[in-house]
């Protein structure tokens, strides 16, 4: 059985205790979340529920872990560990060739709560990750890091164009780049990791949700 631990309210006094401890104040907080007090405030009385985004950026500016600013907030923490809903499924090349793992594995607590924490996940929509490996060439500035998108699906996401994103083209490789233009068709001119500029076929493409350092 699933053991829970559950807040009715937002905890408010946490909050307040916390911005103390801090030296930092409501006002302050409305600023760095780029709202009025009285939002914050309605927040802070439980009249207003705090949205994700939000918890990840009151985190920050307390300098706490997200998880405990969400044990705070009034939402049911379960006790028991959860299957992590974010998988590290890829390495990427110096050359930005997308290299499936012949095993997805969890993405590490720390950059499951970083990534929570600048994305909105709904539902179970899964999210996975690839890991750049670039000792050299223009990626070498973001080697280790863990670019985040969703599945690939069979055609190109329109929100994918003018963005960087995970491509697959139509003899099956899949790279990372920017989408200049695409047609409905699948005929795309892509800025490639290497700054190389391809038209290219493309059968699927997603944007890159964030990068994680």
């Amino acid at each position: 059985m699933q053991t829970t631990m559950e807040r009715p309210a937002i905890d408010k006094q946490w909050f307040i205790d916390k911005l103390a401890e801090t030296g930092k104040s409501v006002r302050g907080l409305a600023r760095h979340l780029g709202v009025d007090a009285s939002a914050v405030s309605r927040m802070l009385s439980g009249q207003r529920k705090m949205k994700m985004q939000e918890a990840g950026e009151i985190a920050s500016f307390l300098g706490v872990p997200v998880s405990e600013v969400l044990v705070h907030s009034g939402v049911s923490v379960s006790l028991e560990p959860r299957p992590s809903e974010m998988l590290l499924a890829a390495t990427i090349d110096e050359r930005g060739i997308v290299d499936e793992l012949p095993e997805p594995k969890p993405l590490p607590p720390a950059v499951i709560e970083r990534a929570r924490a600048t994305i909105t996940v709904q539902g179970d929509e899964p999210i996975v990750g690839a890991q750049i490996r670039a000792l050299k060439g223009p990626l070498s500035v973001m080697d280790d890091a863990v670019v985040l998108y969703r599945y690939l699906g069979e055609a190109i996401d329109p929100a994918a164009i003018g963005l960087l994103s995970i491509c697959r083209s139509r003899d099956g490789e899949q790279f990372l780049g920017k989408i200049e233009r695409a047609r409905k068709t699948g005929e795309a001119r892509v800025t490639c990791a290497t700054g190389e500029v391809r038209d290219v076929g493309l059968e699927a493409a997603t944007p890159v949700l964030a990068v994680i350092p």
